[in-house]
């Protein structure tokens, strides 16, 4: 049995509209996840780039994909990174506040 199949063309037309950003993108779906899967002919070994997190094909796989491409590498990474950074230092923050708190209770 198959476990995923090409998108040829959808509704929306997001198929065409995501190889206009990139001719070798194709949409695969994959019957085991029930995911819509990003996928670049022009990779060398493996064509994956995504899987799309929305249980359609809409103007958000666009979105995405525009946000993840290779040319945004580095703004991508500068997000992540502040991300991560914001993330630590609210963990620290909870981390001591409750410290604080239990040093009081004693």
């Amino acid at each position: 049995m198959k476990k995923s199949f090409e998108i040829y063309s959808d509704c929306l037309d997001i198929v065409k509209r995501l190889k206009e950003i990139d001719k070798d993108y194709f949409v695969m779906y994959n019957l085991e996840r029930k995911t819509f899967e990003l996928h670049n002919h022009a990779q060398e070994r493996d064509t994956f780039c995504l899987t799309l997190p929305f249980d359609s094909l809409d103007e958000r796989a666009i979105t995405l994909t525009k946000k993840t491409l290779s040319v945004k590498r580095d703004e991508l990474f500068k997000e992540m990174e502040a991300e991560n950074e914001r993330n630590l230092k609210s963990k620290y923050r909870q981390i001591l506040n409750e410290a604080e708190a239990r040093l009081y209770e004693s």
